[in-house]
């Protein structure tokens, strides 16, 4: 696998580092599949709570909102996770006797963090419970909330879903998630290792790219989908987008520039003045922007940013808008008439007889 003209030649130096990463990534694979499997079955109905403006925005685009993770109600869900991966990552390489793997692997905490560069990922959440208080605690601060009760079952199993998406439940067992970083630690711990052994490659070839990227890699779910045990009653579900904001804004940037070039060429044209054709302005082919619209919002934080997902369903009562089953009103101060006004809004935008309404028996306290 070595090469030894790699440094020497990008073309070369390309080809191996796919190749290492096919390596990694084959002996990821029970893994992988074994965590897919915890995910077990997408439940009938998944609730996404929100405010009154949430809801108007949601079925106005048909489309849910995913928000920059860091963004998240809870911040602290996000460190929890990092912190436990860190802690078993060190632990794993702590156990390594060979001196020559054991002197190449990196030893600064945190650098399986996958999210520092590149794709980013941006989350919609739903719970499996359609009336919890920490829910309208949480969602219905300022306004009433409500929770959207969606049948995602075709789209997550049908490969139905916006690119680069994909649903994921939620582990609050603070062993299996350390079971399942370990696991992937030791797997790729392995790969190196047999990789040395055979002289398939140099170590400097190796680490730290792109062994850490291998890595990340293989942690990078496990980062989005550990929580701590004490939020279990949540039973949460997490609709994933990864965006590449960088490559985004650049493409944006680039397609603002061509707009404006082509509004002056037709402003000299009306002049009289005829130009020479111009080249399109140059854009990286290579890029992973996918053309999406960033989006923000306002929260006590200050600006939130988050991308639309479009979920239309594809055939059915709801064909060409959300598959959107029910909607439960929060608690408020007169459900009846908060009821009446609801009805109104989904029935004028085409969810009537199909979309069972319900109101929240927590009861509000003034």
């Amino acid at each position: 696998m070595a090469n030894e003209d790699s440094n020497e030649n990008p073309g070369s130096r390309a080809r191996l580092i796919e190749e290492l990463m096919v390596a990694f990534s084959q002996d990821q694979s029970d893994n992988y599949s074994n965590w897919l499997s915890r995910q077990a079955q997408v439940p009938k109905r998944l609730y996404h709570y929100t405010t009154i403006d949430g809801l108007m925005g949601i079925v106005g685009a048909n489309a849910l909102w995913a928000s920059d993770v860091r963004f998240m109600n809870d911040s602290s869900e996000l460190s929890y996770a990092v912190d436990l991966v860190d802690d078993v990552v060190e632990e794993r390489i702590a156990n390594v006797s060979d001196e020559t793997l054991k002197n190449a692997l990196p030893t600064r905490r945190g650098f399986t963090d996958t999210f520092e560069y590149g794709r980013r990922p941006f989350v919609a959440c739903f719970c499996e419970e359609e009336d919890l208080l920490s829910q309208w605690r949480g969602y219905g601060t300022g306004q009433a909330g409500v929770s959207l009760g969606f049948d995602l079952r075709v789209m997550s199993m049908a490969d139905r879903l916006p690119p680069r998406t994909f649903l994921r439940k939620v582990v609050y067992g603070r062993e299996e998630q350390r079971s399942a970083v370990a696991a992937a630690v030791d797997a790729w711990l392995a790969t190196a290792q047999t990789l040395l052994d055979k002289g398939a490659v140099d170590i400097n070839e190796l680490f730290p790219y792109p062994a850490i990227w291998a890595l990340q890699e293989a942690l990078a779910e496990q980062q989005l989908c550990f929580k701590h045990p004490t939020f279990r009653e949540e039973q949460e579900w997490r609709l994933i987008k990864m965006v590449n904001v960088r490559e985004e804004l650049s493409l944006l940037s680039h397609l603002r520039t061509e707009a404006t070039l082509r509004d002056a060429d037709e402003q000299m044209q009306r002049l009289g003045m005829n130009m020479p054709p111009r080249p399109p302005a140059s854009f990286f082919p290579q890029s992973d922007a996918e053309g999406l619209n960033l989006l923000f919002r306002k929260s006590a934080l200050g600006l939130v940013p988050y991308v639309e997902l479009p979920l239309q369903d594809q055939a059915g009562v709801f064909h060409g808008r959300l598959p959107l089953w029910e909607v439960r009103q929060g608690p408020t101060l007169n459900p009846g008439l908060a009821m009446e006004s609801l009805s109104m809004f989904l029935e004028s935008h085409g969810y009537g007889m199909h979309t069972d309404l319900s109101v929240s028996e927590i009861p509000l306290r003034p």
